[in-house]
């Protein structure tokens, strides 16, 4: 799981034309979009349709979505699923495998557990009997899919998946492919601080923790995404301690290095979406190695200690 809002606009598109610019409520959420203003039209409620579909199958918060249901059901047969669930969760243990599964979709009973999903906050920090017990039903290793029919397959009973790594990255890469089947080829598409551009935007990354509009670097993004996870805004304090809403999956609890945020920026906003998580988790040292080694262009900030 990740938080990013990292992203600010400083300016519209590079063309003289003034964009036309739209938003709405998707997966717990916003979403933008700037289109220039000669490149073609389409309307708040045709996005709003596309995206409100995709939450109905990946939002985790939604306890009629089909992931929800898959989650709630303690079947180990196949369970037929729509073909987007099997997409993203392929694309996130594509991921997974990529960065030596830092990034594990199969951490939803650790996410509960240590307050930072659906089931709500918490103000203590879980026992070591309770962190291993909602680790005994993780494993990505645990879970399977299949194209046709489209179906997801747990090994265990009580696995359930969490996918707000990748899902707001794959909505974005979808939302961005029917745009231009519309014609439209210049935009800045936007959700949750995500942000894909095509054509020549320029926008810039906020300090973590600074007040909003304060940014700390500014890139004229060409045809790129850019995502970033951080662990500033979603947290809480127990005993003296404070610990982030990022897991590591080696250890069920929370990440501890010096890392405050890291941006990726890559062609796909869903790979994007996925490394900044897996590198955020990794932190400083073995996620620069991985990046260099991955040919990523990474943007990290430490925080204080």
């Amino acid at each position: 799981m990740r938080f990013a809002l990292l992203l600010l606009l400083l300016s519209g598109c590079s063309r003289d034309d003034p964009p036309v610019t739209l938003g709405g409520r998707t997966m717990g959420t916003t979403w933008s979009l700037r289109v220039d203003g000669g490149d073609g039209t389409i309307s708040q409620k045709e996005i709003q349709q596309q995206v409100d579909v995709w939450e109905s199958i990946i939002s985790h918060w939604r306890p009629d979505s089909a992931i929800s249901r898959f989650n709630a059901s303690t079947s180990t047969d196949w369970v037929d699923v729509p073909t987007e669930l099997v997409e993203v969760v392929e694309l996130a243990q594509q991921i997974g495998g990529d960065t030596d599964h830092a990034l594990d979709i199969t951490l939803a009973p650790l996410i509960d557990l240590w307050g930072f999903g659906a089931k709500g906050r918490r103000d203590t920090a879980p026992t070591e009997a309770e962190i291993a017990g909602a680790r005994a039903k993780c494993g990505w290793k645990h879970l399977h899919t299949r194209h046709d029919p489209p179906a997801l397959h747990k090994a265990i009973p009580e696995l359930s998946i969490n996918v707000s790594a990748v899902a707001e990255g794959w909505a974005i890469d979808h939302l961005a492919q029917y745009l231009e089947s519309k014609g439209i080829t210049h935009f800045l598409l936007e959700i949750g601080g995500e942000v894909l551009a095509r054509g020549e935007w320029r926008v810039g990354i906020q300090t973590p923790a600074a007040p909003p509009g304060e940014a700390a670097q500014t890139l004229l993004l060409k045809d790129r995404a850019i995502t970033t996870s951080g662990v500033y805004r979603q947290h809480f304090a127990a005993d003296g301690k404070d610990y982030a809403h990022i897991l590591d999956p080696r250890t069920g609890r929370p990440i501890e290095h010096k890392l405050a945020s890291v941006s990726v920026i890559h062609p796909s906003a869903s790979q994007a979406d996925g490394f900044a998580t897996a590198m955020l988790v990794l932190g400083p040292q073995a996620g620069r190695q991985l990046a260099e080694k991955l040919g990523l262009h990474v943007v990290w900030f430490e925080r204080e200690k």
